[in-house]
């Protein structure tokens, strides 16, 4: 009998597919995605903790539970439904889950390279992963791109992943400086000196 209702339990946890527009939806918010990674910390059962990837089709496989759909689930809810699976086989079943997404930063960096990142995470803190910004890079120019396609140009480094809706899978760009201020010492230089030839040179 306790198996039989384990098996109800278990299925009852499977959520139905997010369609497209869910998916979209779900980007400007703190929801799971396809590519994202979760976090899954139970207090004193370290074998059934640990980073688990979704795929492509909305899935992750978990210790113990088996495979679950995911997508469109905020890690509050997520964290929930596990307190109350893993609680059918645990005593005192404290569950934590945390939203992790996969995120290629390039440009002027000082390390470019996939960071796995909080998803509350700032970009400036995205950013520090990276090494930070290098001398001629600039912090007023960061881009979001996906499939290689731009679709923001005015990321704010005080944004989080969440606020600025970036997903796994995206790029974070950062741009260089433009040429006159890179070089403003130099020009600044040059101009001086010509104006001493002008000066010189009216005399």
């Amino acid at each position: 009998m306790r198996l039989t209702l384990l098996a109800v339990a278990a299925t009852s946890f499977l959520v139905p597919a997010a369609s497209s527009a869910q998916t979209t939806a779900a980007a400007d918010t703190n929801s799971l995605l396809p590519g994202d990674l979760i976090s899954v910390s139970i207090w004193r059962e370290e074998e059934l903790s640990g980073q688990f990837q979704v795929d492509q089709g909305g899935k992750v496989i978990l210790p113990l539970l088996g495979e679950r759909i995911v997508t469109g689930i905020s890690p509050d809810d997520l964290r929930d439904q596990l307190t109350e699976e893993y609680g059918q086989y645990l005593v005192n079943t404290a569950v934590n889950v945390v939203l992790l997404r996969r995120i290629n930063v390039l440009g002027e960096v000082g390390l470019p390279g996939v960071y796995v990142v909080d998803a509350t995470e700032s970009i400036a803190g995205l950013i520090a992963r990276a090494q930070g910004i290098k001398p001629d890079g600039n912090p007023n120019d960061i881009q979001l791109i996906r499939n290689g396609v731009t679709t923001r140009t005015d990321l704010s480094g005080s944004l989080s992943i969440t606020a600025a809706g970036i997903r796994s899978g995206d790029q974070i760009v950062v741009g260089k400086r433009s040429w006159i201020s890179r070089n403003f010492s130099s020009v600044v230089g040059i101009a001086s000196i010509i104006a001493n030839i002008v000066v010189i040179s009216g005399r």
